[in-house]
């Protein structure tokens, strides 16, 4: 069986019969499943023309015709996110696909293939390239650097398989995108889509095609209706946090999950979901991508996650020596594996070693196991680390304050407030860092417990302080967008000599008294100061310019009835 026959072309299938511009390149699943970028289709209910072009002897030049299964197109969207689709060839190719697509995480840097069908080399060119990190904004994708490929139109490499130098494995397809189409020499940037990215779009494909363990096992899978509900942010911020590599944050990370707490497990399976690329897509809303409250991971940033409890050392083994080239796992429940402490202990020591990130989920302290696998002095860190973002809650629960002082004359309907909290947080931490000097010789187990739920609920506050203080601060820069486009237009009128109309003078009064006159809802200033431009536009772009009277009235000076001689509008200097 020629295993060259799941690389395809695709062209256009034009009246006639003819064969058409080639559109980009495929891969064939089993007899009659192509899959492609959904931007190289002319159309989502066009058909396209499917060529074998490897395909030796008789075989060569057959082509099949295919068609878009509509619940399995999924065009670009955001920001380098989805461009996937799946067609159905109208009969069977001429020699079956046994092509598997892997799921399993790719290292960065390595060396890959890709044979596409560029313009003037329809009969394919292969091309080079090593993986180099997430790429685009969305972080499903990879991004791509060919290795001396210049040619300035490339197009007809979107869809094409992409394996892995050396094994030959499928792991993934190649999207190429314009960044300046509109220059001579457009930027062109190539990512691959790798196979977590298309499971978890294309469920046909994952089901029937793929091979490789899901980085999420079954047991810590959540559904998205679950996925959507209320959960503990600051767990999330917490997990979120170490999975981005912020700079405060160790290679071997610690969280305790109480065993009886059903939403704190959930936060934790939801946020370790939306890091994966397989789940991450089923899981994401326009809500959770554009969040930015630090509470949603990037996915691509879990490698593996094991569900621990119950399992012996040697599944535990199993589960994770095959993954050679791990970056970042999380072991959960660690503590309720059924192996000793020590069993454990040196197997997570094996990966450390190996230069895996860590994250240690304990329902309850175990002295054993974080004594082997933490560093001397982690409570010290830890509490030094607790103190800092204790810091900036405090921070933003004084710019919070501020805030609302300024507005509180001007604004009604202002954003809800959460209740301060830093004091409260100050209290712990001086309390933990007592406890810390009492013990620091003795067992630290217990005590980086209480600064682990210490720190999760500090990021519980903070996030609720962030959110308001953003909120203000959107609302202190509304009103002064609408001060300055009120005093724009009015100087707009005085420029032209037509400050005194009557009309836009009554206006603009009204606009400046619910700016000037005491707290008014913003919405009301926004119309008022609506109606005054409209005015404005009216007099000075629709209507023709009046004839010169005479008056030696000089137009830089003219002003409205009751805006302050000063030209501030009357604008407080606070604000």
């Amino acid at each position: 069986m020629d295993q060259q026959s799941w690389r395809l072309r695709l062209r256009e299938q034009p009246p006639g019969g003819q064969p058409g511009e080639v559109l980009g390149a495929g891969v064939l699943f089993g007899q009659d499943l192509v899959l492609t970028c959904a931007h190289v289709l002319p159309g989502r209910t066009d058909q396209v023309r499917v060529e074998f072009p490897l395909l030796k002897g008789k075989l060569q030049g057959v082509s099949r015709t295919a068609t878009v299964l509509d619940e399995y197109f999924v065009p670009r969207h955001g920001k380098h996110e989805g461009d996937l689709a799946l067609l159905r060839l109208t009969s069977p190719a001429p020699v079956p696909s046994t092509v598997v697509l892997d799921r399993d995480p790719v290292p960065y840097d390595t060396r890959v293939m890709v044979d596409g069908f560029p313009r003037g080399r329809s009969g394919g060119f292969w091309v080079d390239a090593q993986l180099k990190g997430p790429g685009g904004h969305g972080d499903e994708w990879v991004q791509l650097n060919p290795v001396g490929y210049r040619d300035r139109d490339p197009r007809g490499f979107s869809g094409a398989g992409v394996t892995e130098a050396g094994s030959g494995r499928l792991i993934g397809i190649m999207v190429a995108v314009y960044g300046n189409p509109d220059t001579e020499e457009p930027l062109l940037y190539f990512y691959m889509i790798p196979g977590a990215t298309i499971a978890g779009h294309l469920p046909l494909v994952a089901a029937h095609h793929m091979t490789g363990s899901p980085v999420i096992p079954p047991q810590l899978s959540v559904a998205p209706e679950a996925a959507r509900t209320g959960r503990p942010l600051g767990l999330q911020r917490t997990l979120t946090r170490w999975l981005h590599r912020d700079a405060d944050t160790w290679d071997t990370e610690t969280v305790f999950v109480r065993e009886d707490d059903a939403e704190a497990a959930s936060a934790l399976r939801t946020t370790l979901n939306l890091a994966d690329r397989e789940r991450s897509p089923a899981l994401s809303t326009a809500d959770t991508r554009r969040s930015g409250d630090g509470t949603v991971p990037r996915p691509g940033t879990i490698d593996l996650a094991v569900a621990a409890a119950g399992m012996s050392h040697e599944e535990l083994t199993r589960a994770l020596e095959p993954r050679q080239q791990l970056s970042s796992v999380a072991i959960v429940s660690a503590d309720r594996s059924a192996a000793t402490p020590q069993e454990l202990a040196g197997l997570l020591r094996t990966l450390a070693d190996r230069g895996v990130r860590l994250l240690l989920v304990l329902n309850a302290p175990e002295p054993a196991l974080t004594q082997e696998l933490l560093p001397p002095g982690r409570a010290r860190l830890w509490l030094a680390r607790l103190a800092a973002r204790t810091d900036r809650l405090s921070d933003a629960e004084r710019s919070i304050k501020e805030l609302h002082r300024r507005l509180t004359p001007r604004v009604t309907r202002l954003p809800a407030v959460p209740d301060p909290r830093s004091v409260d947080a100050q209290l712990w931490t001086a309390q933990l860092t007592a406890e810390w000097e009492w013990e620091r010789d003795g067992d630290e187990a217990a005590l980086l417990e209480k600064l682990s739920y210490a720190e999760q609920a500090v990021e519980h506050f903070l996030l609720g302080a962030e959110r308001a203080e953003r909120e203000l601060r959107t609302e202190l820069d509304r009103l002064h967008g609408l001060r300055g486009l009120l005093a724009a237009e009015q100087a707009r009128l005085s420029r032209e000599d037509r400050a005194e109309d009557a009309g836009a003078t009554v206006h603009y009064r009204e606009a400046q008294r619910l700016l000037r006159g005491g707290p008014s809802d913003l919405d009301d200033v926004q119309r008022a100061v609506d109606v005054f431009v409209r005015s404005v536009h009216r007099l000075l772009d629709e209507e023709p310019a009046p004839q010169d009277s005479g008056a030696s009235q000089d137009p830089g000076v003219s002003q409205a009835p009751g805006r302050p001689p000063d030209g501030t509008d009357g604008e407080d200097e606070d604000l």
